[in-house]
């Protein structure tokens, strides 16, 4: 039979082992609240203060000052030093669904800014011709291709390509659309007074005259020596404006085939409304 002192010492085993199991929630709980948060915002938590390591400060100053601290104390200071730092920040972009929930269900708001509305459209070129350039990458690194575009100041598409590259980023993707569309233009004979992208890094880099990485120096050298130092109508546009390329581009990833459409009724159902849009001057919105 189980002795008095054998019931107590399984109480205290039972209770042990309780404790223990609420400390492993209360330690993954915690776990969770900062690799939401001081992860995604550790770039911008520097500025207010990083929170001291208070579970790492009580852990020792139990084991070798004998000192503890209850764990509703040590979450509630933990709380008040991330609720201060998020209260310090406006998030720029709109937080996901899920990490919105993991906040507001540890009693924290946070604060984003509002997205205004604007309206762009497709510029069409004073004269001659404009080439129009985007590339598209599934994954980033993963299959990419490009595809782009030649129009007249009317709208009129004279020539779209659509190539498929393989394997690569999405700066692989976009200067290898660029080259390749100068050199579609080069080969046509066709005066270009205007070069749309919606890459700023590409756009940046080129005009800069500096490669933007080594993964893509010799396409950038061709485009380079396409360009023969007239930067100047390489522009960087938004992506509401450039869909006619960018349907082409992820059209390459779909079909993994290189294609050369002449005229509107070669082009890919997919392209033929964001064209249509673009030649009648109708705006797009755009949410910044």
């Amino acid at each position: 039979m189980i002795t008095g002192l054998g019931i107590i010492l399984l109480q205290t085993v039972f209770r042990v082992h309780c404790l223990r199991a609420l400390l492993c929630k209360l330690w993954r709980g915690i776990n969770l609240i900062l690799s939401a948060i001081f992860l995604a915002l550790r770039k911008r938590i520097n500025a207010f203060g990083r929170p001291p390591p208070l579970i790492w400060k009580s852990r020792c100053a139990a084991r070798f000052d004998m000192q503890r601290r209850r764990p509703a104390d040590i979450i509630r200071t933990i709380k008040l030093h991330v609720g201060f730092a998020i209260g310090k920040m406006v998030f720029k972009l709109e937080q996901p669904m899920a990490s919105s929930q993991i906040l507001q269900s540890y009693g924290f708001m946070f604060h984003s800014l509002a997205k205004k509305a604007k309206l762009v459209r497709w510029i069409p070129p004073v004269l001659d011709f404009c080439l129009n350039v985007d590339g598209a990458s599934k994954g980033n690194p993963g299959l990419c291709g490009g595809g782009g575009c030649i129009r007249d100041k009317h709208g009129t598409i004279l020539l779209a390509f659509s190539n498929f590259y393989g394997a690569g980023n999405s700066l692989i993707a976009e200067t290898r659309a660029l080259c390749d569309g100068l050199r579609i233009a080069h080969f046509v004979g066709v005066r270009l007074s205007a070069i749309y992208s919606d890459s700023s890094t590409l756009v940046h880099f080129v005009q800069q005259g500096k490669c933007p990485s080594w993964h893509t120096y010799r396409w950038w050298r061709s485009t380079r020596d396409l360009l023969q130092g007239n930067v100047s109508i390489l522009s960087h546009v938004f992506r509401e404006t450039n869909q006619v390329a960018d349907r082409l581009a992820n059209h390459a990833i779909f079909s993994m085939c290189n294609e050369v459409f002449w005229g509107f009724n070669h082009l890919p159902y997919a392209c033929r409304g964001p064209l249509l849009i673009d030649k009648t001057g109708l705006m797009n919105i755009r949410l910044s």
